[in-house]
């Protein structure tokens, strides 16, 4: 056991050393497959960025839902005032508010032929 517990700790010491010191960039493996590596992480690059792209589309569709919904809100309570005062009765009593000398037809309307 105590030899597998010494080996273990010189092997991650020489693994982080070949790293840092360059040596992995230099070799073979590396060197033949460079084009695959760089391909890898620029396929990389692009799934982070679209999945960024994705999350940003996705909360402005939120808010521009969000903005549609009072909107109808809006529109709503607006039809239903303008329904409000364009009722007969109402507008009589603003035409006779303002004491205008118009007044409600007697007879019913006819066609002119």
């Amino acid at each position: 056991m105590s030899n597998k517990e010494n080996t273990t700790p010189r092997k991650r010491g020489k693994i982080i050393n070949t790293i840092l010191g360059g040596k992995l960039f230099k070799s073979d493996i590396f060197i033949k497959n460079i084009w695959l590596i760089l391909l890898i992480v620029l396929y990389a690059f692009i799934y982070v960025s679209n999945r960024y792209s994705y999350r940003q589309e996705l909360k402005s569709i939120k808010a521009l839902r969000a903005e549609r919904q009072d909107m109808r809100y809006q529109l709503l309570t607006l039809q239903s005032e303008f329904s409000e005062k364009s009722r007969q009765s109402n507008i009589e009593k603003y035409v006779n508010k303002y004491d205008s000398k118009l007044k409600t037809a007697t007879n019913p309307p006819f066609t002119i032929r």
